[in-house]
C-alpha cells in the first residue's frame, strides 16, 4: 500500500517537474569568431526556435532588447491548434528586438498557408524560402540564407545559395538539421541554425530519440541545433532544457 502510493506521489512529482522545464525560459549565449569580419566588427542574432503552443512574454522580450541586431525564426512558430491571434502576438513581441527573418517549419503550415503568410506579411517578416537576403550590419557584406521546409514544400538548396559572393559572411538557416550537409556541399558557411529535433524532447540521461542540442565550432564556422522553445505531443520535457540563443559573431 504504502509502496504504490510513494510511487504515485513520485510519478506525480515527475510530471510536475517535467511541465515545469517545459515552460522555462534559457537563453544561451554563444560567440564565434569569424575571419573575413574586421577587428571590432560584431553582430548579434536572436534564435529561436519551435515555438509550437508557447507564448513569448514580455519579460524575455524586455530584457534583450538593445542587444540583439536580427531576429531568426527557425521554423514551427506554431502547429494545428494553435490560434492565431496567439502566433500574431508572438511575432509582434519578437518584432520589438528587430527585424525578422523565417523559415517554414513542418507543422507552420497546419494552420492555413495563405493565412500563415498574409500574417507574416502584415508584420513585415521576411520569409526565406530557398533564398536570400543580404544584410548590411557592418561593412562586410552579410548573406542570410533559408530554406523551404522539406516536409511540406520543395526545397531548392541551389536557388537559395544562387546570389552568394565570395566575399559574403554566410549565414543559413533551415528548420531540420539534416540539410545542413546540403549547404556545404555548395558552399562554406560560417554559421549554420535549425531546430526542429527538441533535443529528443523527453531523455534518460544520454537516451533519447534525437541527439541533445549543441553548438559545435569547426574550421571558422558554427553548427547551432536548438531543442527549441516550445514543445509537440506533450507540453512535458526531461533531459533536453527548452532553450532560445543569442549568438554574436565578431573579427579580430
Amino acid at each position: 500500500m504504502y509502496f504504490f502510493l510513494t510511487v504515485i506521489i513520485l510519478g506525480i512529482g515527475l510530471l510536475l517537474y517535467m511541465l515545469f522545464l517545459a515552460f522555462q525560459v534559457n537563453v544561451k549565449t554563444h560567440t564565434l569568431r569569424v575571419k573575413k569580419m574586421k577587428k571590432g566588427e560584431q553582430i548579434h542574432l536572436f534564435f529561436i526556435s519551435d515555438i509550437h503552443r508557447r507564448k513569448i512574454k514580455p519579460q524575455l522580450i524586455h530584457s534583450l532588447m538593445g542587444s540583439v541586431d536580427i531576429v531568426i525564426i527557425g521554423g514551427d512558430i506554431c502547429e494545428k491548434g494553435v490560434p492565431l491571434h496567439r502566433i500574431e502576438q508572438n511575432l509582434q513581441q519578437l518584432k520589438k528586438m528587430g527585424e525578422i527573418y523565417y523559415v517554414f517549419g513542418n507543422n507552420d503550415r497546419e494552420v492555413g498557408e495563405q493565412e500563415l503568410i498574409e500574417m507574416l506579411e502584415r508584420n513585415n517578416v521576411c520569409m526565406l524560402v530557398n533564398k536570400s537576403v543580404e544584410l548590411k550590419i557592418v561593412s562586410t557584406p552579410i548573406r542570410l540564407i533559408g530554406i523551404n521546409d522539406g516536409f511540406s514544400g520543395k526545397v531548392k538548396m541551389y536557388d537559395a545559395f544562387q546570389e552568394v559572393k565570395a566575399k559574403d559572411i554566410i549565414i543559413f538557416v533551415t528548420h531540420a538539421p539534416a540539410y545542413f550537409n546540403n549547404a556545404k556541399k555548395i558552399s562554406k558557411p560560417h554559421l549554420l541554425l535549425a531546430g526542429h529535433l527538441h533535443g529528443g524532447q523527453i531523455r534518460l540521461g544520454p537516451f533519447g530519440i534525437y541527439e541533445n542540442g549543441s553548438f559545435r565550432e569547426k574550421d571558422d564556422s558554427a553548427e547551432l541545433v536548438s531543442n527549441g522553445f516550445g514543445t509537440t505531443g506533450v507540453p512535458l520535457r526531461l533531459g533536453a532544457k527548452s532553450e532560445c540563443h543569442i549568438i554574436t559573431m565578431y573579427g579580430e
